[in-house]
């Protein structure tokens, strides 16, 4: 099963995208949170990469969202309703990743 989820910002010029690919078998699947800068109707070039996991995973559509901080400095990966990767716009800075390993880094939110 493959899942995406994205939320492009109020401006519309950055979007988060989270994606989950299994590639033939579960155990070769991939998750990656991207930074992705949005011209008109199209997303990309993909200017920012997190990866969050490799491997077989137990999740589904309903477990992941992408969403903006109130500021739209952040975009955040909520992943079972915990945040867990995050691109902070206006330093560059990004946080979290490699879920299951890394868990509970310090994100910041607002």
């Amino acid at each position: 099963m493959d899942i995406f989820d994205s939320a492009i910002r109020a401006k519309g010029d950055l979007a988060g995208v989270f994606e989950y690919e299994e590639d033939h078998e579960p155990q070769n699947a991939t998750a990656y949170f991207y930074l992705c800068e949005v011209k008109g109707e199209t997303v990309g070039p993909i200017v920012g990469i997190i990866h969050v996991r490799s491997g077989a995973w137990s999740i589904a559509d309903t477990d992941v969202v992408v969403r903006w901080d109130k500021d739209e400095q952040r975009v955040g990966l909520f992943i079972f309703g915990r945040l867990s990767a995050a691109f902070d716009v206006a330093t560059g800075a990004k946080y979290g990743g490699r879920y299951g390993k890394d868990f509970n880094a310090a994100i910041p939110w607002s």
